[in-house]
């Protein structure tokens, strides 16, 4: 009431001048708040919307091959079941072939104690488990001899690291470190686990090691990703040492690089894929205009054109349009190149961008679309390009959880460990490598 009051003593001009204050205000936060929630916003950081069950909510595909929906009233209405569904086949635990058999066996009978004889059968439990002592120490005993032909010392050759620690620790201590786990972290596990001393000092050193055998496979990962016939690149912020970085990822089916870099300057990305001559799919940021043979995400395309048509009748006709012109071209991009209804294509998002100019606060949409050009249509030429950088958004969550983790990395290890380690590691994710195996054959 007091405020009411105050408000009515002011004169024309001052309730003018609170009103514009204010809007100026509100202006102010919700683009603040647009830095935290807009179409490019991971879906768990979005904010909860209304979600009840008479309140139709329009669906985007981002991913032809995820995230699909059915859009009829029916399935919307049929309530979640968890798990898989009734009926499919279970997918179960598959047990390798015991390293051990245990015979539990019995001589006399427990309540009469009377002989029992031989068994008649067995029943069988499968336990997988760790030994009762993970970690174990082990003295290597090298039996010299004096050699008959030279008078020589000589002894047997082993296979063993040149530290105190085998092959399984030290491998084991860099998936832990590569699942975003910090040094104090590591080393408290590894001590629980029986290892008497073992400190952070010592898992950054193991670490470093790493970087220096897994470079070789790096080199080549690169080689073998600039012979690909298109690739999928994406971006993300990472600080260093409290200054303002970014890591770049460039990814195929079956080969990951990372390289953390001062700026997202285009200069980087030049730099990693010099000789490619292939594809890139790309989302719009302007970092990756001067390279000739690109498409454009339609993923990205399809959220930011959803966000306008939120609140706007005319955009949302104009927003499903161009759902349908979407569907099109997967329809499109499964076959070989149709000349006459790809120009049908770019006729329809021309006249869909028609249609917007039209429409009040659409311009930066517009432009949106009118910059990537003949680029939304480059995957319809080219055999297995797809429409969208998905992949490349997938793939590079790893660099995002570790940077929720440490914050930043600090010195030429940090950068080296996601340039070297986690691209290494990140390609043998893909192809359906062994980490535990690989990183125990690099061990040195």
């Amino acid at each position: 009431m007091s405020e009411k009051k105050e408000l009515r003593k002011l004169s024309k001009n001052q309730l003018i001048d609170e009103i514009l204050n204010l809007r100026e205000r509100l202006s102010k936060v919700e683009h603040y708040l647009k830095a935290f929630d807009n179409p490019h916003t991971p879906s768990s950081k979005q904010l909860k919307k209304n979600t009840s069950s008479d309140k139709e909510e329009e669906h985007i595909e981002e991913s032809e091959e995820n995230n699909s929906e059915d859009d009829s009233s029916d399935e919307k209405k049929k309530p979640r079941f968890p798990g898989k569904p009734q009926g499919s086949n279970g997918g179960g635990i598959k047990l390798p072939k015991p390293d051990q058999v245990v015979e539990h066996k019995l001589d006399t009978c427990p309540t009469s104690g009377k002989p029992l004889g031989e068994p008649i059968g067995y029943r069988v439990k499968t336990i997988i488990d760790f030994p009762d002592k993970p970690i174990q120490t082990i003295e290597h005993r090298f039996m010299q001899y004096i050699s008959p032909e030279t008078g020589e010392i000589i002894e047997a050759k082993c296979d063993l690291p040149n530290n105190i620690y085998g092959k399984n620790l030290q491998s084991i201590v860099i998936m832990l470190k590569n699942l975003t786990n910090s040094h104090d972290k590591i080393s408290d596990f590894i001590r629980e686990l029986g290892a008497p001393t073992f400190s952070s000092r010592t898992v950054q050193n193991i670490a470093t090691k790493y970087i220096l055998a897994l470079e070789p496979s790096q080199a080549d990962i690169i080689k073998e990703l600039k012979k690909e016939a298109h690739i999928h690149s994406d971006e993300t912020g990472f600080r260093k040492d409290g200054k303002n970085g970014y890591v770049w990822g460039i990814f195929t089916k079956t080969r990951a690089i990372f390289l953390a870099a001062k700026s997202r300057a285009a200069i980087w990305f030049k730099k990693l894929i010099k000789g490619f001559k292939g594809v890139i799919v790309v989302d719009g940021y302007g970092g990756y205009d001067y390279y000739p043979l690109k498409q454009r995400c339609w993923a990205h395309l399809l959220r930011e054109f959803k966000d306008y048509a939120k609140n706007n009748k005319e955009i949302q006709v104009q927003y499903k349009r161009l759902q349908s012109l979407y569907e099109n071209l997967k329809i499109l991009n499964k076959k070989p190149p149709d000349k006459k209804e790809i120009e049908k294509a770019k006729w329809m998002l021309k006249d869909i961008v028609t249609c917007l100019n039209a429409i009040k606060g659409t311009k930066k949409l517009r432009t949106y679309i009118e910059n990537g050009r003949d680029d939304w249509f480059t995957a319809l030429y080219y055999e297995g390009v797809p429409l969208h950088n998905n992949h490349a958004e997938r793939e590079l969550r790893s660099v995002v959880l570790l940077r929720k983790t440490i914050g930043c990395y600090r010195n030429w290890k940090g950068k080296r460990w996601i340039d070297i380690v986690m691209s290494v590691i990140h390609t043998w994710k893909l192809q359906g490598q062994n980490l535990f195996q690989n990183l125990r054959l690099m061990t040195n």
